[in-house]
């Protein structure tokens, strides 16, 4: 579910999360990666591995090598197998309903049943619908792991802030489908065998203050490529040798913390060969790197370092088969391959960095 906070649920009742809540198990939140943004958040869960290794820095991002990638639903980006092509590579049958990265096959290996291409316009009604489908097919036909992305709250959110009468009834539309998923799933009798787990890419904050990084650097006559999320901002220099004088401008502005490329702290995991900036620009909520002036700003926005910023922590909700009734203190984006993966008794490659979530 896109952008829902790990507080949210607590301001809903009578629907999906409050089950789970009384029924299953519930951690404190899911911390997701640095840029906590749809894309990285949604690859780091789907590979077991941070950004700096399967390559995803953001929703979109510039490459030394291959130019700009923006929202692409070409899976060769991404640069560590995602969980459903080591599951059909054995032999699993997995299906995927718009999770990021399988749009398309990875280095050959194909989905037995994808949804593409994107469209936001599709509703939760209709992801239940297939869900349903694919769980009634005959045993050798049915996927043994599905994976799908919900609007959640994270639209609204953007457009109206963090938490309002807006965000609320959209949140209480999808509680209501995901009981609604419950329910019908308990109907056919099929909870003994169907673990379900729920998730979110990253929570929400208010934003205020617009910082123009592409103004700054126009200003002290210096010619860069820019790649730009809210959080983080990577400057591609036209020549090596503004790098001090560009330093020098950005951190004239005392709401940026600026990087060089080479020297970033290692756990922010974002160092890649090819696509970390020769500069990297960094703020915090209620700040947002821009590289141009809108008329209609958004009021809420993610993508901040969950290390300094809980309001970027999502939801981690988990029940049915092997699932007991209990409260967990909060997970992280990379134990969600592990924990997929032991549920389906297959076991992870050493790469992942995670672990797999004790759910019983």
């Amino acid at each position: 579910m896109d952008g829902v906070r790990h507080d949210y649920p607590n301001l809903l009742s009578g629907g999906g999360f409050n089950f789970i809540s009384e029924k299953g198990l519930v951690a404190t939140s899911l911390v997701p990666m640095y840029q906590s943004s749809t894309f990285p958040t949604h690859v780091t869960m789907a590979t077991g591995v941070t950004p700096d290794k399967h390559g995803i820095l953001h929703n979109g991002f510039f490459d030394r090598n291959r130019g700009f990638y923006s929202y692409s639903p070409d899976a060769s980006w991404i640069e560590s197998e995602p969980i459903w092509s080591l599951l059909e590579r054995q032999g699993i049958k997995t299906a995927t309903y718009f999770w990021v990265g399988s749009e398309s096959d990875w280095e050959g290996t194909k989905i037995t049943y994808s949804k593409a291409p994107f469209n936001g316009r599709i509703s939760e009604k209709d992801k239940t619908k297939q869900i349903l489908d694919w769980l009634d097919l005959e045993p050798k036909e049915r996927p043994r792991l599905i994976m799908t992305w919900w609007h959640g709250s994270d639209s609204i959110a953007h457009q109206s802030g963090s938490i309002n009468g807006k965000v609320l009834n959209q949140l209480r539309k999808q509680d209501k489908e995901l009981l609604n998923l419950i329910t019908e799933i308990e109907k056919r009798g099929y909870w003994e065998n169907i673990t379900l787990i729920v998730v979110s890419d990253h929570g929400m904050s208010d934003v205020d203050n617009f910082i123009n990084i592409k103004e700054i650097l126009k200003n002290n006559s210096i010619d860069s490529t820019l790649s730009i999320g809210p959080a983080i901002g990577h400057v591609f220099l036209d020549d090596l040798s503004d790098k001090d004088s560009a330093i020098s401008a950005l951190k004239q502005d005392s709401d940026l913390i600026v990087w060089d490329g080479g020297e970033l702290p290692e756990n922010y995991n974002m160092f890649h060969p090819t696509r970390t900036g020769d500069i990297v620009v960094e703020t915090h909520a209620p700040n947002m790197l821009v590289t141009r002036k809108n008329s209609n700003p958004p009021k809420g926005m993610h993508g901040y370092d969950p290390s300094r910023n809980k309001e970027m922590e999502g939801i981690f909700y988990a029940y049915g088969n092997k699932v007991s009734i209990n409260q967990i203190n909060k997970v992280s984006q990379l134990d969600l391959a592990p924990t997929i993966l032991n549920l389906l008794e297959i076991e992870a490659p050493s790469y992942m960095t995670g672990q797999s979530i004790a759910l019983d």
